[in-house]
């Protein structure tokens, strides 16, 4: 018998994806292909899982402020995702305007971020100074999740409610749609490759693949809460009696699967935390790291996005790791619309639409 629509891909946003479509259009009418995922090589894993409302992109603030409403409105949800409450410190660029962003938080989050000079954060901290004339943007609603626990609840949930989960790995994707799993082909009236860094193997998108990798250092820093440094690309948080400490990577091109740290990755950590946290020396060596690869976007984050030419597939990724403060939003936008392409009605929400916030900058909601 022909299922309507296959999500490709069993990682955080194909799992999640998978669950939304099951709420809105029932389960039997969605097969989810886990490939890989949840066999530990996959971007999910190595997800610090670092939730907050501001981004420095506006559209990128609204899906992350969105998607941690719900998860502080849904304690099932919260619960099963170990969201674990803290303050956020978002060091800003000299260049960056907030003010926007900090409005859009206020209608999602009220009363929860807040402007202050950046010298005033980084004293509250015990972290190095701070130029004059800088800001952070402190939000009390923030905190971290552990991705791959929400991933098994999704996947759970999404079995509960009749979905088909098959670990069988794709070959191919073609237009039909079509997918070939172990020379077999399947047809579909929707085919979505939520793959991470896999997707662009299936289908041709704009993708790039990066290394993500973060590290477990023996510092006792209880009062970090999660901190960002737009500016030296450094973020972190504590964790139990230590801190986890990353910065943004360059290895472009890595291999899809690839969950090796890098050891020169760990030398590059140090030097920016010194200079950031006011070290008087080098980092101690990690407990351990992280590490994996996912798929980048230049424009646009975790989204769905039409494959040209191919009618009825679509990709759903580009988060580059970082895509865990935004999932919940986006899978929901992305849901709506492959419902949309699949029956030609308006999706069925069984539960509660995620309050849209209106940016003042904007003629409309979004």
């Amino acid at each position: 018998m022909r299922t309507p629509v296959a999500v490709i891909g069993g990682g955080l946003a194909g799992s999640l994806l998978a669950l939304r479509l099951a709420e809105q259009i029932g389960g039997p009418r969605i097969e989810l292909y886990l490939g890989a995922a949840t066999r530990g090589r996959d971007a999910t894993v190595a997800s610090g899982g670092l939730v907050r409302g501001f981004e420095t992109n506006l559209d990128e603030c609204r899906l992350a402020a969105e998607s941690l409403a719900e998860l502080r409105r849904d304690p099932a949800l919260a619960q099963a995702s170990e969201y674990q409450e803290s303050p956020s410190y978002y060091f800003l660029r000299p260049e960056v305007d907030p003010g926007r962003q900090l409005a859009l938080l206020d209608g999602a989050l009220s009363g929860s971020a807040r402007l202050v000079p950046a010298g005033q954060a980084a004293r509250a901290l015990g972290l190095a100074p701070r130029p004059e004339g800088t800001f952070a943007v402190v939000e009390q609603h923030a905190g971290h999740i552990r991705p791959d626990a929400l991933r098994h609840y999704a996947v759970t949930r999404a079995t509960a409610l009749g979905v088909r989960v098959r670990h069988e790995a794709v070959a191919s994707v073609a237009a039909g749609p079509a997918v070939t799993v172990g020379g077999i082909v399947r047809h579909h009236d929707v085919v979505v490759v939520a793959a991470g860094a896999w997707t662009s193997a299936l289908v041709p998108v704009p993708l790039r693949t990066r290394r993500i990798q973060y590290g477990v250092y023996p510092l006792a820093r209880p009062d970090l809460g999660c901190l960002v440094d737009d500016v030296s690309t450094l973020y972190g948080r504590s964790y139990g009696g230590s801190v986890l400490l990353g910065v943004a990577t360059s290895a472009w091109g890595a291999a899809p699967g690839d969950d090796r740290p890098d050891p020169a990755y760990v030398d590059r950590v140090s030097d920016v935390a010194r200079a950031v946290l006011g070290l008087d020396g080098r980092l101690p060596a990690p407990r351990w790291s992280a590490a994996g690869v996912d798929g980048f976007a230049d424009e646009g984050g975790l989204r769905l996005r039409a494959i040209d030419d191919m009618p009825g597939v679509f990709s759903f990724a580009g988060g580059a790791g970082s895509a865990a403060k935004s999932v919940l939003a986006s899978s929901r936008l992305a849901a709506a619309t492959v419902c949309v392409a699949a029956s030609g009605q308006p999706p069925q929400m069984s539960t509660p639409p995620v309050p849209v916030c209106r940016d003042p900058g904007d003629q409309a909601s979004r």
